[in-house]
C-alpha cells in the first residue's frame, strides 16, 4: 500500500512531454460518472486505506478495451497539465477518458459538509498528511500545495514503461488525480457561489419565507465556515417533492437532473480555470494590446479552451436533455449555467474593432458601438428565463396543492403523501429557491431590458397579499406595482445607518438587508422601461419616477453610507464582508447608472410631466447619478483589484478562499456579467468627461488638466477591474482592451 501512495505522489508530480492538442480536442471528456462528484465535499482528499480495492480497480465500470480505445498514447504524450491550470491537472488521463455513465445520485455527503475557509492558510503541506486527514474535518489544500505539484523532478519516465494504465496502482493514481481534480472545481463552486448565495438567499430577507424572520436562523451560514446550503436543500427538496407526489420522475430521468446540475456546476467553476501565462499577469502588463509571448500564451490559451468549452457544451447538452422537467435541480442547474459565460473560440474573436481603433480619432459612439457588438455575443439570457418559468411552474402546484385544487398529484394518505407531508424546511426551501428565481429574473429582464417572466401579482411579498384588501383604492397605480416598504422590512422614511467600526454579526446583517433593495431598484427600472415602451401617461411614468428616487435616497442614506464606510476601512473589512457588500454594490451602480439613462432619455423626450422634466433637467439629476455612481464603482474597483503600486503586491485579497479566485475580491463575483456592464458603463462615462474637457480645450486656451487627469485615473481603476475579471471572462478581456485602446487615443491627443 505504502508503494500505491508513492506511485500517486509520483503521479502528482510528473512532467510530461509536448502535449498533443490535435487528439485531446478529439477526445476530450470527463473521466468519472459526473453524478459521482458531490463525493468530493466530503472526501476532498483520498483515503487509501478505507478505500475498497473494487472501486480502485472498477471505479469508471467500463471495459479496458474500450478505455484502451479512449486513450491512445495519453499517458505517455502529454505534459503536467499544471502547466495550464491554477489547480492541480496531473495527467490528461484525468480528462481523457471514457465518458460518464448512469449512475444514481446520493448526495448525502455533500449534503451534510461544512467548509472551513479560515483553515486555508493552515493546511496541510505533503500527501502522507492528507491521507491521515478526518473525513470529518476535511481541510482545503493550501496554494503552496497545488502550486508544487508541478515543480518536482519527473520520477515517470523511469517507470511508466513497466506500468500498465489499467493495473490497479495506476487506477489508484487516477483516482487520486480525480479526487485532486473535482475537489478543486467544488471548491471554487462552494467558495463563490454558495459564498454570495448565503448572503443574497436568507430566510430573514426571504418575502415568501413562513415563521420567524430571526438573525440567529441564519447566522451559522455568515461565519468562516458555511455550507453547500444552497444545493443541500435542492437536493432534498427535490427528494421530498417526489415522495410527496409534487414530481413524478422516473429513473432515467431523475438521473438526467442530477447530471445536469452537476454539470452545470462544472461548466460553473471552469470559468476560473485560466492558463497559466494569463493566470500569472499582473496589472499593468501591456498584454491588452496582443503580441506577447504569443505562441507561449497561444498553447495554454489552446487547452484552457478545449477544457472550458468542453464543460460548457456538456452541460448545455445536458440541460437540453432535461429541458422539458420540472424539477427543482433541473430549474437550480438552469440558474447557474446562466451565470456562466461561454468561452470564446479563436474564431469568435473580432479583431477588427481593435485595428479600428487605432486608425481612428476618439468618439464616444463608436467605442459605445464596439463595446455593445462584444456584450451581444453573450446571447439572451435564456436560461435564466427557462429557470423563472420552471420554479413559478412549481410554486405554483405547490400552492394549488395546500388549496387542495390537486386531487391528480396529491394522495388521501396524508400522513404520508401530499404537501401536508412536507416539513416546514421543505417548504421554506421552496419559498427561498423561488425567491433566488425572481431575483435573478428581475435582474436579467432589466439587464438585458426584456420583459420579466413572472409578473408582479405572481410574485408580490406574502405580506403584501394580506394588506391587499386594507389598501385605498385611490392608491391603484403603486398596488400594481412591489411593496416597498415590504421588502425593505420597513418604512422607507427610517433613515437606520450602520456605522463601521461594529460587530461582524452587525455588518453581515446591513449588507444582507441590502440585497432585496438592490433587486427592488432593477424592479423598478423594469416598470419604468415598460412604462416608456407602452407610451403610459406622463403620471404614471411620474409615479414610478417618484418611487424609484425615494428609493435610491433611501439607499445612500442607509447601506450606501454604511458601504462608503467599508471602502474606506476596506483592509480591516473581514473577507466575507467585503465579498457580500462589493458584489451587491456594483450590481446596485450598474442599476443607478441605468436608471440615469432612462431618465435622461424620459425627459429629452418630455414622455413624463413637464415641471418634473424641466426640474430634472435644471438639477442635472440624471448626471449627477452618473457620475456619482460611476466614482462608487470606480472606488471598488480600486480597493477590490490586486494592489500594483506598494509592498502587499502578490498577497492574496481573499486569502481564505481558493487560490483561483483569492488575488481579488472582484473574483468572488458569481454574475460575471454584471460587473462586466457595471465597469464597462462607468468606465465610459470617465472616458466622455476625459473627452470633453479635451473639446472645451478647443474654444479656450488650454483645458482643466485635473479634471482630464482625474477621469483618466477613474478609467483606469474600472479598466483594471475589468482586466481582472478578464482572468475568467473573454468578454471581460475583450471589453478591457477596446477601452484601452480608446484611452490612449485620449492621451494622445491631449499630448498633441
Amino acid at each position: 500500500m505504502e508503494w500505491a501512495r508513492s506511485q500517486a505522489q509520483s503521479a502528482l508530480n510528473l512532467s510530461y512531454q509536448q502535449p498533443q492538442y490535435e487528439n485531446l480536442s478529439q477526445g476530450l471528456l470527463f473521466p468519472w460518472n459526473v453524478d459521482e462528484l458531490h463525493v468530493d465535499l466530503s472526501e476532498p482528499f483520498l483515503d487509501y486505506d478505507s478505500m475498497p480495492p473494487s472501486f480502485i480497480v472498477n471505479h469508471n465500470e467500463v471495459p479496458q478495451e474500450e478505455m484502451q480505445a479512449e486513450m491512445p498514447d495519453a499517458l505517455t504524450s502529454a505534459r503536467s497539465l499544471t502547466d495550464f491550470l491554477p489547480f492541480a491537472f496531473s495527467s490528461v488521463s484525468d480528462i481523457y477518458t471514457q465518458q460518464s455513465s448512469d449512475f444514481e445520485l446520493d448526495p448525502d455527503p455533500i449534503c451534510h459538509q461544512t467548509w472551513p475557509a479560515s483553515q486555508a492558510s493552515q493546511a496541510p503541506q505533503t500527501c502522507s498528511s492528507l491521507e491521515s486527514t478526518s473525513l470529518n474535518s476535511p481541510r482545503r489544500l493550501s496554494d503552496s500545495v497545488w502550486k508544487s505539484f508541478d515543480r518536482q523532478p519527473s520520477r515517470w519516465n523511469s517507470s511508466q514503461s513497466s506500468l500498465s494504465p489499467f493495473s490497479i496502482d495506476q487506477q489508484m493514481i487516477a483516482t487520486s488525480n480525480y479526487h485532486l481534480t473535482s475537489a478543486n472545481l467544488l471548491q471554487i463552486y462552494h467558495d463563490v457561489l454558495e459564498h454570495n448565495l448565503s448572503c443574497w438567499l436568507t430566510e430573514m430577507t426571504c418575502p415568501y419565507q413562513p415563521g420567524s424572520r430571526h438573525t440567529m436562523h441564519v447566522m451559522p451560514e455568515w461565519g468562516s465556515s458555511w455550507s453547500n446550503r444552497i444545493y443541500q436543500r435542492t437536493i432534498k427538496l427535490d427528494r421530498v417533492a417526489q415522495s410527496c407526489k409534487l414530481l413524478q420522475l422516473s429513473r432515467s430521468e431523475d438521473q438526467a437532473a442530477s447530471k445536469a446540475l452537476h454539470f452545470a456546476i462544472m461548466a460553473f467553476a471552469t470559468q476560473w480555470a485560466q492558463g497559466s501565462h494569463r493566470h500569472r499577469e499582473k496589472y499593468p502588463t501591456g498584454t491588452l494590446h496582443h503580441g506577447e509571448d504569443g505562441i507561449a500564451q497561444g498553447i495554454s490559451d489552446e487547452f484552457d479552451r478545449i477544457l472550458q468549452q468542453h464543460f460548457w457544451d456538456q452541460a448545455q447538452r445536458a440541460l437540453q436533455q432535461v429541458s422539458t422537467l420540472e424539477s427543482y435541480r433541473v430549474a437550480c442547474a438552469e440558474l447557474i449555467f446562466g451565470l456562466t459565460q461561454r468561452p470564446w473560440n479563436s474564431h469568435n474573436q473580432s479583431p477588427g474593432h481593435a485595428m479600428e481603433a487605432q486608425g481612428r480619432q476618439f468618439t464616444t459612439d463608436s467605442v459605445l458601438s464596439q463595446v455593445r457588438d462584444i456584450i451581444r455575443k453573450e446571447g439572451p439570457p435564456t436560461y435564466m428565463e427557462s429557470a423563472a418559468r420552471k420554479m413559478h411552474a412549481l410554486k405554483y402546484r405547490c400552492d394549488a396543492l395546500e388549496k387542495g385544487l390537486d386531487k391528480q398529484c396529491d394522495s388521501p394518505e396524508k400522513g404520508s403523501h401530499g404537501i401536508a407531508a412536507m416539513s416546514s424546511e421543505d417548504r421554506g426551501t421552496i419559498g427561498l429557491l423561488y425567491w433566488l428565481a425572481i431575483m435573478f429574473d428581475t435582474i436579467s429582464s432589466s439587464m438585458n431590458e426584456r420583459p420579466v417572466v413572472v409578473l408582479d401579482e405572481d410574485c408580490e411579498h406574502e405580506t403584501q397579499k394580506e394588506n391587499q384588501e386594507a389598501a385605498n383604492m385611490n392608491k391603484s397605480l403603486a398596488r400594481s406595482r412591489w411593496d416597498v416598504e415590504l421588502f425593505v422590512q420597513g418604512s422607507i422614511d427610517e433613515m437606520h445607518q450602520t456605522h463601521w467600526p461594529c460587530p461582524y454579526e452587525t455588518a453581515a446583517e446591513d449588507v444582507i438587508k441590502s440585497a432585496p433593495v438592490k433587486v427592488l431598484l432593477f424592479r423598478h427600472l423594469s416598470y419604468l422601461q415598460n412604462a416608456v415602451r407602452k407610451s403610459a401617461h406622463g403620471e404614471q411614468i411620474e409615479d414610478i419616477i417618484r418611487s424609484t428616487t425615494s428609493l435610491y435616497q433611501y439607499w445612500n442614506k442607509t447601506h450606501g453610507a454604511f458601504f462608503d464606510e467599508l471602502v474606506q476601512n476596506y483592509s480591516a473589512v473581514p473577507q466575507r464582508i467585503q465579498g457580500w457588500f462589493v458584489c451587491i454594490s456594483a450590481h446596485w451602480h450598474l442599476a443607478a447608472l441605468m436608471l440615469a439613462d432612462i431618465l435622461e432619455f424620459v425627459d429629452e423626450h418630455v414622455l413624463g410631466m413637464e415641471d418634473a422634466a424641466c426640474s430634472r433637467i435644471t438639477s442635472q439629476m440624471a448626471r449627477r447619478i452618473r457620475n456619482h455612481s460611476a466614482g462608487k464603482l470606480s472606488d471598488l474597483a480600486r480597493v477590490a483589484t490586486p494592489p500594483t503600486r506598494d509592498t502587499n503586491l502578490g498577497v492574496p485579497q481573499m486569502p481564505d478562499f481558493h487560490h483561483a479566485i483569492n488575488e481579488g475580491t472582484l473574483l468572488t463575483e458569481p454574475w460575471t456579467m454584471i460587473l462586466i456592464r457595471a465597469f464597462t458603463k462607468a468606465c465610459m462615462v470617465f472616458l466622455g468627461g476625459a473627452d470633453e474637457s479635451l473639446r472645451y480645450a478647443g474654444t479656450i486656451i488650454g483645458h482643466n488638466s485635473h479634471d482630464f487627469e482625474r477621469n483618466i485615473e477613474q478609467a483606469e481603476e474600472c479598466m483594471k477591474g475589468l482586466w481582472l475579471l478578464g482572468k475568467k471572462s473573454d468578454m471581460a478581456r475583450k471589453i478591457a482592451e477596446t477601452l484601452s485602446l480608446a484611452l490612449g487615443k485620449l492621451q494622445n491627443e491631449c499630448v498633441l
